[in-house]
């Protein structure tokens, strides 16, 4: 989802060293320049930062790694992998150096100096690292620097804009505000604050969550295809709703407690409920069959409905801010959007298969979406790679596994909580159920953001998790009892070996010192 131009944390994918190669190269030939000492030690750390961050790639996917520090001739590949673990060390070293050298922050004296590394992005990458490692000693150590020193905090909106306070009145559909004790002007400003971080007025580098962003590059080779296209609802125009929310994403966000999940319907009730209110409220009959109501009929009628007494939209009701501001369900209104009037999200599942446009699973991403098209094969809006929430997250895992659920763990956590809108976590719980609260906490916070796959391999549970089958219902099915079954529309796969990725067979065929990971 990262725009890539140049040195990025994104560029070749895991799969080469050419990130290392080129700063490296930097590296070594900076003194060179006519500028002073301070601006050369501090252009290195920087690129120290990127080779650090890309060995973080490539040991995450690959385990060993060629660790280099000098620049190779192309004619030389016949390097051996050095274990895991030195890389590992090299990661975190190189880090911790790097934040002693980077500034708190930029005065401004160089150019583009908005997105530069800073000493809590370096510590902030030694936190990730170091989870991702098993290290939670340092993880928790690099993580609370970010903390006590005190540069960064989440974001909050302190007012509602027109189109915010629509939604936020409409809200009552959803909440039972006063019956479950939540104050709706702090739940919906939390809405608000979670959603309105990835907008362009606020998605800069001078948003206080923000510790390292990629910041977009006005010209034509840097269009975010994801945020501009492929996740915006094909409803609002220039979207071709091809990457959608999986059901087991949607019933991980808390109930409006914070502390329990939500009753879940089974597939047979989630179908007959959608269907009885399809049916009721949305399709009209054409001959024999039917069809749906068209989309300006949908959008005038949502608002007259009594929400919360139709029972499909049941599982909808009294659950967490983030699940409003990331997820676009049935008849969920969203208003500060470029679309013309008022919008409410139809799925037509009538569509879903014929039209390559209509999400699959009845969702579409909220979270994310660009509130315009993109302009002219351009993208407009900076994106945070690492923010204080992750930093956060972070500290309360790792303090987790070292110390057990205790007062700076919920600290921690209810940060994020406030932010939201939310009520604190509980005062009291086992290290077991601490863990899993922190875990789905994440998976929460986190959803869209690259985390998911890599915590679920760190944590030993990707071949649980990932060996589901994505299911939705028979959009082939000749009659209404026929459509509504629930089929699997694609079979994933996740074995013990994909835990570390293959090496590909060129790199083993030119360099005989490789050796392929195992099982592959």
């Amino acid at each position: 989802m990262v725009q890539t131009n140049g040195i990025t944390a994104g560029n070749d994918f895991g799969y080469g060293y050419s990130t290392v190669r080129i700063a490296n190269n930097f590296i070594i030939n900076v003194d060179k320049c006519d500028i002073s000492e301070g601006l050369k030690e501090r252009m290195k750390a920087e690129a120290r930062f990127f080779r650090a961050w890309q060995y973080l790639q490539l040991t995450t996917k690959f385990g060993k790694a060629y660790l280099f520090t000098d620049v190779p001739e192309y004619n030389a590949p016949y390097a051996k992998r050095d274990p895991a673990e030195k890389v590992q060390a090299f990661i975190l070293s190189e880090l911790n150096e790097i934040a002693e050298i980077l500034p708190d922050e930029y005065d401004g004296s160089y150019l583009y100096e908005s997105s530069r590394i800073t000493r809590a992005a370096a510590l902030a990458l030694r936190a990730r690292a170091a989870l991702y490692f098993g290290n939670y000693i340092e993880a928790e150590a690099s993580a609370g620097k970010v903390i006590s020193e005190g540069h960064h905090s989440l974001f909050r909106v302190t007012s509602l804009n027109a189109a915010q306070q629509q939604e936020a009145d409409e809200m009552e559909k959803y909440i039972d505000f006063a019956e479950v004790g939540i104050d709706k002007d702090k739940f919906v400003k939390g809405l608000f604050s979670y959603e309105t971080l990835w907008h362009k007025e606020n998605a800069n580098p001078g948003n206080p969550e923000y510790i390292l962003t990629r910041e977009y590059m006005a010209d034509d080779n840097n269009c975010d295809w994801t945020r501009y296209t492929y996740i915006r609802p094909s409803q609002m125009g220039s979207g071709y709703s091809s990457f959608e929310p999986m059901q087991d994403l949607v019933d991980a966000y808390w109930s409006i407690d914070g502390k329990t999940l939500p009753e879940i319907p089974s597939e047979e009730t989630r179908r007959a409920r959608f269907a009885d209110m399809w049916m009721k409220y949305f399709a009209e009959p054409v001959g024999e069959t039917y069809k749906s109501v068209a989309p300006a009929v949908f959008r005038e009628k949502v608002p007259t409905l009594d929400i919360k007494s139709i029972p499909y939209m049941q599982e909808f009701r009294n659950r967490d801010s983030r699940l409003y501001a990331s997820i676009l369900f049935p008849l969920k209104g969203w208003q500060e959007t470029d679309f013309s009037g008022d919008f409410y999200y139809m799925w037509d599942p009538l569509k879903a298969g014929s039209d390559g446009n209509e999400s699959w699973t009845g969702y579409n991403y909220r979270k994310l979406v660009s509130l315009t098209p993109y302009q002219g094969w351009q993208s407009v809006e900076d994106y945070p790679i690492i923010r204080y929430a992750e930093v956060l997250l972070t500290y309360a895992e790792a303090r987790v596994q070292n110390n057990g659920w205790d007062e700076k763990v919920q600290h921690a956590l209810n940060d994020l909580r406030d932010r939201c809108g939310m009520p604190n976590v509980p005062n009291s719980l086992s290290k077991d159920a601490a863990l899993e609260l922190v875990r789905n906490e994440r998976r929460i916070e986190l959803a869209m953001e690259g985390a998911r796959t890599w915590d679920l391999r760190r944590w030993k549970e990707a071949e649980n998790e990932l060996n589901k089958d994505v299911r939705t219902w028979n959009i082939d099915g000749a009659d209404k009892e026929d459509y509504y079954n629930v089929i699997s529309i694609d079979r994933r796969s996740f074995t013990r070996k994909e835990y570390l990725w293959p090496i590909k067979e060129y790199n083993l065929t030119v360099n005989k010192n490789l050796v392929q990971n195992y099982g592959w």
